[in-house]
């Protein structure tokens, strides 16, 4: 299979060097270093995005905010090239494949969870040829809505964010020593999500659905607070959340 890749930085240079022993791989990035960086792992690259095209498919992993007009660029000129987008939040993109050219075939993904959104013109095969991409890549798919997916996203990835975020200013505030002599790997792992990229952190903590979320977390962190000193509750709460913890 013809594969192109925009985006090279971590996720689109995995996908790059996890497929280009059974496919033929091309690479694009805007930035001239990430090019050089693919050449010197193997990886053809192109100096332009549209030079990625002709292909069978092309996979899109550039941040969340260009995602789209990458595509956009893209599906002018795809043929029937299967677009296979890596972001982590699916509306915009739904959006997107409501309008995109007549017989554009535009497909989600998200390596923490497949998707695919409504109304994606020839859903069926496009959908099929991401999903053996993701396998490939040793992923399992599940399928689901733009709107379902992006949920899922504030739940499973915004809220832990959020929570690493106020966690690490909290326990920085109160630690009687200095974090990088009392920290052990309990708060190290906990906050550990509070060192993601600024531009990153900011599309994650769009996702529809964070604020009821946070309103939720409150109540159960107060919860945790009103058992103290009563074992008892305290134990309950403690076997809840082992049984909840995915």
């Amino acid at each position: 299979m013809r594969l192109g890749v925009a985006g090279l930085g971590l996720i689109g240079g995995g996908v790059a060097l996890g497929l280009r022993d059974r496919h033929e791989v091309t690479g694009y990035d805007t930035s001239p270093e990430a090019r050089s960086a693919a050449q010197a792992r193997g990886i053809r690259t192109v100096d332009r995005l549209v030079d990625l095209l002709p292909a069978d498919a092309v996979v899109v992993a550039t941040p969340l905010l260009s995602i789209v007009p990458t595509l956009e660029a893209l599906a002018a000129r795809a043929g029937g090239a299967v677009l296979v987008e890596l972001g982590s939040l699916k509306a915009a993109v739904a959006e997107l494949a409501e309008r995109a050219p007549a017989g554009a075939r535009i497909v989600g993904l998200h390596p923490m969870a497949g998707s695919e959104a409504t109304g994606f013109a020839a859903a069926d095969r496009a959908e099929a040829l991401a999903a053996d991409l993701a396998r490939e890549l040793g992923g399992t798919v599940t399928v689901c809505s733009a709107e379902i997916h992006d949920r899922a996203v504030a739940a499973v990835s915004a809220l832990p964010l959020a929570a690493a975020v106020a966690l690490s200013r909290v326990a920085r505030a109160a630690a009687p020593l200095d974090l990088a002599v009392a920290a052990g790997p309990g708060l190290r792992d906990a906050t550990r999500l509070a060192a993601t990229p600024t531009e990153l952190a900011l599309g994650l903590l769009a996702a529809p659905g964070l604020r009821e979320h946070l309103v939720s977390l409150r109540a159960a962190i107060a919860e945790l607070e009103g058992a103290l000193g009563d074992d008892s509750a305290l134990r309950a709460l403690l076997e809840r959340g082992r049984a909840d913890r995915p």
